[in-house]
């Protein structure tokens, strides 16, 4: 690989020459330097600077793709290479959306630490379409999410979800169902999982205004699901980023959004929320951890897979 490709992948990744040169610890000119270096070598222009922020032009399209394929290689090669120091060095990649890092990973990456203290753990943060994507080009090594295509990845089921409707105390709406409320405690006690609690129908809410996650995350593609099984297209009020930002806004009074049961049993304290339990398909999803098909498995990625399993089991 040219001298300066990893100057290029960081202008690339941050849009931006100052951007980068803040992330590499050099000052821009001497970057700009570099990289102007690798494009006289190369014999192209990668960026086109006019834009803002800086964009690829179709040159630099192909070379950022190539250098993504060469990383993923010495990335694989670098993990069989550290196969056979007997997991004592290595890394793995972790990814996950911002909720699942927060309240699910720690306990998991912590005891892995603890157990394999010479392989190093990197957390990569973002929607579950852009980390999807992500492994499949190999950026990350496993992606802690729901709903893996088993034709393209390899999955392990950490745990099921319910989705519930979380709706501001304060609303009206509630009195007329005072008979399907679900408490916080009733939360607790996981009391949606019993035959005999009742669920509403989404549309007895069609008129309250939603908090939606934005397009790319699979609560967006269930709650639009299932407002449209139920009949209506919801009034967004709000479409935040993540799933814990849009539980906050409920709780702070904003509008109603649809929960995951592990989130409401990871906050704590009172949510000022009622919760109802709700019908129909898509309400019922499986958290697992997977990775892609077809690369190169390491003993760290292995391991940490394991590891994970054994700390959910014991919840």
């Amino acid at each position: 690989m040219f001298d300066g490709m990893d100057y290029v992948y960081e202008v690339y990744l941050e849009k931006s020459f100052s951007g980068a040169a803040k992330k590499l610890f050099v000052s821009q000119p001497a970057l700009s330097a570099s990289v102007k270096k690798v494009e006289k070598q190369l014999g192209i222009t990668i960026f086109d600077r006019s834009t803002n922020p800086i964009s690829l032009t179709q040159a630099g399209r192909v070379c950022i793709e190539s250098i993504e394929k060469m990383r993923a290689l010495q990335h694989n090669m670098l993990n069989q290479l550290n196969d056979l120091s007997d997991m004592k060095s290595g890394s793995v990649i972790v990814s996950a959306e911002n909720f699942i890092s927060s309240f699910i990973l720690p306990d998991i990456i912590i005891e892995f630490m603890n157990t394999y203290s010479g392989i190093t753990v990197e957390l990569v943060e973002s929607h579950s379409h852009d980390l999807k994507n992500q492994l499949l080009d190999e950026k990350v090594d496993i992606l802690v999410a729901h709903d893996f295509d088993p034709e393209l990845f390899i999955s392990y089921p950490l745990a099921d979800e319910t989705l519930l409707l979380a709706v501001p105390v304060s609303f009206s709406v509630n009195e007329k169902f005072s008979e399907m409320k679900l408490t916080d405690e009733d939360v607790k006690n996981k009391r949606y999982l019993d035959r005999d609690c009742p669920t509403v129908d989404l549309c007895e809410f069609s008129n309250e205004e939603f908090l939606v996650l934005k397009k790319g995350n699979d609560m967006y593609t269930r709650t639009m699901q299932l407002c449209e099984n139920a009949g209506f297209v919801p009034k967004v009020k709000i479409y935040p980023d993540q799933l814990l930002t849009a539980y906050n806004m409920t709780r702070a009074g904003l509008g109603i959004t649809i929960v995951t049961d592990n989130l409401l049993r990871a906050e704590r304290g009172a949510s000022k929320c009622v919760f109802y339990k709700l019908s129909g398909d898509n309400t019922r999803r499986k958290l697992a951890m997977g990775y892609k098909k077809k690369r190169y498995p390491s003993r760290a990625m292995e391991a940490f897979v394991q590891c994970a399993r054994e700390v959910y089991n014991r919840k």
